[in-house]
């Protein structure tokens, strides 16, 4: 049996057009990756690629429970004290993402509830994250949900690996502001990235990233 891959097209086509020029004569139609030029590409569809698997994925997604009595405070019988839900979001982020978030501000008088909800809201690595606290009990156990902390720079190399396979030639995907180690995402939803040739840094494409529940990163041209 035969197996086709599909054709990649490449992203730096139009800049490389622009900068050269057309191919000289003679030359054909559809030259290797990497060569002088490239084909026409078609007008609309974008091209979808499959890359890696992002490591420590699973732990992205941070629900904690049990925190009870001991680590979170009673205030009276029927009231958490808000500074410690607090200090438990940053002690939280700190340990699952190694960044502890900042500004953390919790609602005040919450109640004691068995299932009820309240929710907190911080920055990590400068980005707004949401944090859901709800009750497991009415003795203080808690659990605490928050958007998925992904690791950037694993991120970013699953992409230029993939990148740089597709397109044949080394690509490295810059999908974080400087300085910035994690990136705040949730299943399905993108994450803008701009891919950048090595050889020539002039050469850059915008591309959309996702990374599904399992970890697995993919890419699209924007």
């Amino acid at each position: 049996m035969n197996s086709q891959h599909p054709t990649v097209l490449d992203p730096f086509a139009a800049q490389r057009a622009a900068a050269y020029g057309p191919p000289p004569a003679g030359l054909p139609v559809q030259p290797p990756l990497g060569g002088y030029g490239a084909p026409p590409a078609p007008p609309a569809p974008r091209k979808r690629r499959t890359g890696l698997v992002v490591g420590g994925i699973a732990g992205a997604v941070v629900v904690l429970g049990g925190l009870g009595v001991g680590a979170l405070a009673l205030f009276g019988p029927s009231t958490l004290i808000t500074a410690d839900v607090e200090s438990e979001i940053v002690r939280i982020t700190q340990e699952q993402a190694g960044v502890p978030a900042q500004g953390v501000d919790c609602p005040e008088d919450i109640a004691v509830e068995a299932g009820s909800s309240v929710t907190c809201t911080a920055t990590v690595d400068g980005q707004p994250v949401t944090f859901t606290v709800t009750q497991d009990d009415d003795e203080g156990n808690l659990t605490i949900t928050h958007a998925r902390l992904l690791p950037a720079l694993e991120v970013e190399d699953a992409v230029s690996a993939q990148l740089s396979a597709d397109v044949g030639e080394d690509v490295v995907a810059v999908c974080s502001a400087e300085g910035q180690t994690v990136i705040v995402n949730d299943p399905g939803t993108t994450i803008p990235c701009t891919a950048v040739n090595v050889a020539d840094t002039t050469l850059q494409a915008e591309i959309l990233v996702s990374v599904d529940g399992e970890g697995t990163v993919a890419y699209e041209f924007a």
